[in-house]
C-alpha cells in the first residue's frame, strides 16, 4: 500500500467512525449538514447517507467505478490469533494483504458486473463530461472464519462470515465536487446457525453482501433516469 492509499483509508475510516459513533447511540444523533453542505437523508442504525441538494443524477450517463479501498477492522488479526492454540492456524500478514486484495478484486467484479446490466449510462475508465465518479471502499472488515491456505485439515464453524462497512462517495467527474456520501454496515452469511466456513462459502457469502450494495446503488440510478411524471 502506499502512503497515498494510506492516508485515504485513515481518512476514509475516520469520517466513517464519525458518523457510526453519533449513530450507533442515537439514529437521529447523526449531523444533520455534513462538512461539505451535503444535507442528510438518510439515518438508521446501520446506514447514514447524505446528498447535496438540488443534484440531479439523471444528467450523468457515463459512470465511471474507481478501485476499490479495503481496510481490516483495527486489531483484527491480533484479536483473531488471540484465539487460536496452534501456530499453522494463525493469521500473519501475507494472509491479510491476500485477504483484502481478493475482497478489493471481488468487489469491483461485481459492481461493475451490476452497473454493467443498465442500459440508461455507460461504464467508463476516462472521466469527461456528464460523468458520475464512484469511490467506493470497504473498511472494518471482520472475518469470523477465514480460510487458512494450512497444510494440515482444519474446518472452522461459524455463525456468519462475518462483517464490513461500504463507504461510497460520489462526485462529478469535471469539476470533482463530492455529490453524495453512504455508510452502511452488513453482515456476510448471516446463517444463524453454525455452519462450516470455508473459501468457496465465505466467497459466496462476501459477494452476496456485495451484490445487494451494488444492486441498491444501481436502482437509484434506475429511478433517477425514470421519465418524470407530471
Amino acid at each position: 500500500m502506499t502512503k497515498q492509499q494510506g492516508l485515504k483509508l485513515s481518512f476514509i475510516a475516520l469520517a466513517a467512525s464519525l458518523v457510526i459513533g453519533c449513530n450507533s447511540t442515537n439514529p437521529t444523533n447523526a449531523p444533520q449538514v455534513s462538512p461539505e453542505g451535503m444535507e442528510l437523508k438518510k439515518s438508521t442504525r446501520s446506514t447514514v447517507a447524505y446528498k447535496k441538494e438540488g443534484v440531479d443524477f439523471s444528467e450523468y450517463d457515463k459512470v465511471q467505478i474507481l478501485p476499490s479501498a479495503v481496510a481490516f477492522k483495527k486489531n483484527w488479526k491480533r484479536d483473531y490469533n488471540r484465539d487460536q492454540v496452534s501456530l499453522s492456524t494463525r493469521i500473519n500478514d501475507a494472509d491479510v494483504i491476500r485477504m483484502k486484495a481478493e475482497m478489493a478484486e471481488l468487489f469491483d467484479e461485481v459492481f461493475k458486473e451490476e452497473f454493467g446490466k443498465d442500459a440508461n449510462f455507460s461504464l467508463v475508465d476516462k472521466v469527461s463530461s456528464k460523468t458520475l465518479v464512484v469511490r467506493p471502499a470497504i473498511i472494518n472488515l471482520d472475518v469470523s472464519a477465514p480460510d487458512m491456505r494450512s497444510a494440515i485439515n482444519v474446518k472452522t464453524y461459524a455463525d456468519d462470515a462475518g462483517q464490513a462497512t461500504l463507504f461510497i462517495e460520489l462526485y462529478d467527474g469535471v469539476s470533482g465536487e463530492i455529490l453524495a456520501r453512504a455508510v452502511n454496515t452488513a453482515v456476510a452469511g448471516d446463517n444463524s446457525y453454525h455452519q462450516w466456513a470455508n473459501r468457496v462459502s465465505n466467497r459466496a457469502d462476501a459477494k452476496r453482501m456485495i451484490r445487494k450494495w451494488a444492486k441498491a446503488l444501481r436502482i437509484k440510478f434506475d429511478e433517477a433516469h425514470m421519465p418524470k411524471t407530471n
